[in-house]
């Protein structure tokens, strides 16, 4: 008997991971878009030592070297990467397991029966398999075809993670090679401009910088050298949705995850942790299909009728307490971060300095992010 097909939507960071869980479990997994990988990715990126929290003009609010105890205490440490570098590793990880990957294939609906589903992609494309699982991010198709059916609609030389905290601005920054740093400024806008979020041509960077300089005019030379030398600026809007309940990531033969589960703004840095936590336990909960194994029938037949309840239910309800925190966590940090006022500013800063005088409070804010999955095992 051929092992049941599970068709993975997207290929970012989630559909890979995914579809190497499944093909080592003993599925057919399709991945379909548009582990030794950890010392590949520490050999491309660079290793946090410290964190630093600082004020528009530089003045350190609190340092740490916490994120240097990280690979000792997590066993991987904690690391900056391009997300195209990843992406490319974790693609060519699929192929070398001879994983089928679909290019160019935007997913448009979805049919479910009792034992098979049906994924509909554009150009009249589809694809049927066992399940599937939805793994398309903030924007997914899965999800709106889910709840369609639903009824729904300088200081700090180490290699730090920095942050600096003006009124109604925040910016972050950490480097992700050993020459090349990731950097982002968050402001309140008072409407929209959809059509402003995009990467900005090389005619069009000069302007970007001279508009990034006028805001940041007076903040801290460091952040001012960000802008001056970087190589591409891009402008997105920061999405939120509305939590689901763990019955709406599911249906009878489809399951969410990462974003398209539980979009969360990107203040915390968890987006993709938190996507790849639930490949860990969505994979932990699926049988292992073995052929030449005594229980192979008992174990498919998991896969049958009762799919939704025996391995969808019980995977939603076990991660939904926790995105769903971590969702609303973000949704403070981020008011916090862009805080206008000379009053909010002030209570913000005094928060981080008392923070910093006491080690045990950014660790168990660390651990509570960085431990898991396993400890909940």
């Amino acid at each position: 008997m051929s092992p049941p097909v599970v068709l993975i939507v997207r290929c970012g960071i989630v559909g890979p991971v995914l579809g190497n869980f499944n093909k080592r479990k003993g599925y057919h997994p399709i991945v379909l878009n548009l582990v030794g990988l950890a010392d590949l990715v520490k050999a491309e990126s660079s290793v946090l030592d410290a964190l630093c929290e600082a004020t528009p003009t530089g003045e350190i609010l609190g340092t740490s070297n916490l994120p240097s105890t990280w690979a000792e205490k997590y066993h991987q440490p904690a690391t900056g990467i391009r997300r195209t570098i990843l992406n490319l590793m974790l693609k060519q990880m699929l192929l070398d397991k001879d994983v089928e990957v679909c290019e160019g294939w935007e997913l448009v609906d979805i049919e479910e029966n009792d034992d098979s589903v049906t994924a509909i992609f554009n150009g009249g494309r589809s694809v049927t398999g066992s399940f599937l699982i939805g793994c398309d991010g903030i924007k997914a198709a899965s999800r709106r075809a889910l709840l369609q059916k639903q009824g729904c609609r300088r200081a700090c030389r180490l290699s730090a993670l920095r942050n600096w905290y003006g009124d109604g601005v925040h910016v972050i920054s950490y480097p992700i090679t050993p020459t090349q740093t990731s950097w982002a400024v968050t402001q309140k806008e008072k409407q929209e401009k959809e059509e402003t979020w995009r990467p900005y041509r090389p005619d069009e960077m000069l302007e970007q910088r001279d508009q990034l300089r006028s805001l940041l005019g007076g903040w801290d030379p460091a952040v001012l050298q960000l802008v001056d030398t970087s190589e591409r600026i891009i402008k997105f809007g920061i999405f939120d949705r509305p939590d689901l309940k763990p019955s709406q990531w599911f249906s009878k033969r489809c399951v969410l995850v990462g974003d398209a589960a539980h979009p969360t703004s990107p203040h915390p840095g968890q987006g993709a942790n938190q996507a790849l936590e639930d490949c860990f336990h969505l994979s932990h909960s699926m049988p292992f299909l073995d052929p030449n194994r005594p229980d192979y029938p008992e174990d498919l037949a998991k896969l049958g009728a009762s799919l939704s309840e025996t391995i969808f239910s019980p995977y939603a309800e076990m991660r939904q307490p926790r995105t769903a925190l971590l969702v609303r966590g973000a949704r403070a940090q981020g008011a916090s971060r862009v805080g206008a006022g000379f009053d909010a500013c002030e209570a913000r800063n005094a928060a981080i300095r008392s923070n910093y005088k006491d080690p045990s409070v950014i660790a168990a804010k660390f651990d509570g992010l960085l431990r898991e999955p396993f400890q909940s095992l």
